[in-house]
């Protein structure tokens, strides 16, 4: 397990500059015009009301059913839902120590999503500030992103239109 962990590293780390660089255009939703986070509070970071969504849950991505209660740098990530109606917003968020490790965790969502990281700057960028990915997948419309050393993605089953409604009200 642990060397199919380190290959996976060392394949992202052929994806991914060393320098990380500042966007050049826009990213979808202006993530690059909004406030960059900061700090471990985790009711700031996952904020309990976006817009018209309400966080229902938090959990820990390793231990699932285990409710977090801060926010540690270089842990497991943090699930969270979020519902209005039948509609529902599906996030997991992680802070890093540095730049690097959030472009990775960015890059192995773009595997895990897509299969590769795509080249077309509407939908995706890596090795900047912010990265970013969008993508429409069977299971749902999905969007991650890095600020400094934060890590978001929002998963909407529903599609576009509410990861929209949530993205508008995000943020970060």
């Amino acid at each position: 397990m642990k060397i199919i962990v380190v290959l996976i590293l060392c394949l992202l780390c052929l994806v991914i500059p060393k320098d990380i660089k500042p966007l050049k255009g826009t990213a979808p939703y202006g993530v690059e015009k909004r406030p960059m986070p900061s700090g471990l509070v985790l009711d700031e970071l996952l904020p309990k009301q976006v817009g018209p969504y309400t966080r229902m849950s938090l959990e820990k991505s390793v231990q699932r059913g285990v409710i977090p209660t801060k926010v540690e740098v270089n842990a497991e990530s943090i699930y969270a839902v979020y519902k209005v109606g039948s509609k529902e917003v599906f996030v997991e968020f992680s802070v890093s120590s540095n730049l690097q490790t959030a472009q990775e965790t960015l890059a192995l969502a773009a595997r895990n999503t897509t299969g590769k990281f795509p080249k077309d700057p509407r939908v995706g960028s890596i090795g900047t500030e912010p990265s970013y990915l969008r993508a429409n997948t069977k299971s749902g419309a999905f969007f991650g992103w890095t600020r400094g050393q934060y890590y978001f993605s929002a998963n909407a089953k529903g599609g576009e239109p509410d990861l929209d409604a949530f993205m508008e009200g995000f943020p970060y």
